[in-house]
Order: C-alpha cells, then structure tokens, then sequence
C-alpha cells in the first residue's frame, strides 16, 4: 500500500474553545522526523500560554489565551513546512545537473556554520 507525502496546513489553529496541536494542524512531508518536532514545539507552546494564563487567573479558554499559542506557532510552522516542501521538491527533480547541484548544495550548507545551524 501507499500513500502519498501530503502538505497541509488548518486556517486557523484556535477556534472557540479547541486549539489544534501538531497533525491536526498541519501535516508536513516526513523528512528527518520534522513533523514530529513541530507537534511537541506546538504542545510546549499551549502548555506555557496556558500556565501563563493560570498564573493571571485567566480561564484556560480564555481566546486571547490560546490565540497567543496560535501567534507563536502558526509563523514557525509555516517556515518549517515551507523549507520542508522545497527540500522534498527538489528531492524530486530527476534530471542529473539538477540533482548535482542540489547536492553539492546541502554539502557546502554543512561547511556554512551559520546557515547550517539555521537549518538544524
């Protein structure tokens, strides 16, 4: 069986009283365990605007609450899948000057201190 690499994306992540966290915000092409590392930063997230929010006495519903997790994650995330969709993209490209020189790319990025922990 197969299924194909997806790339989605909820429009908003906090609706009402439910905030979505990890997949069922956004699913992203499973390149280098990424998903996952996206879901526990959205799961850190809502747990800290939420003890945030105890601290204040604020109800743990209270919008503005979890919109302060949908602020700090949606843009992260968006970034990560974005990369994640140009790696998995030109991963795909099978002509052989192309794939060269995409992996003469990722090569050189491991020598570029900066842009390789930007990467990480």
């Amino acid at each position: 069986m197969m299924f194909p690499l997806s790339l989605r994306h909820a429009k908003d992540y906090v609706v009402n009283r439910v905030a979505l966290v990890g997949d069922s915000a956004h699913t992203v092409h499973p390149l280098a365990g990424q998903g996952v590392n996206l879901g526990f930063a959205d799961a850190c997230a809502l747990s800290r605007a939420i003890a945030e929010g105890i601290a204040l006495g604020t109800d743990i519903d209270e919008a503005n609450l979890l919109k302060r997790y949908e602020a700090e994650r949606k843009p992260a995330n968006i970034a990560m899948m974005a990369v994640l969709d140009g790696i998995q993209k030109m991963y795909a490209v099978k002509f052989g000057p192309l794939n060269a020189l995409t992996a003469a790319a990722f090569h050189g990025a491991h020598y570029i201190s900066p842009l390789k922990k930007r990467i990480i």
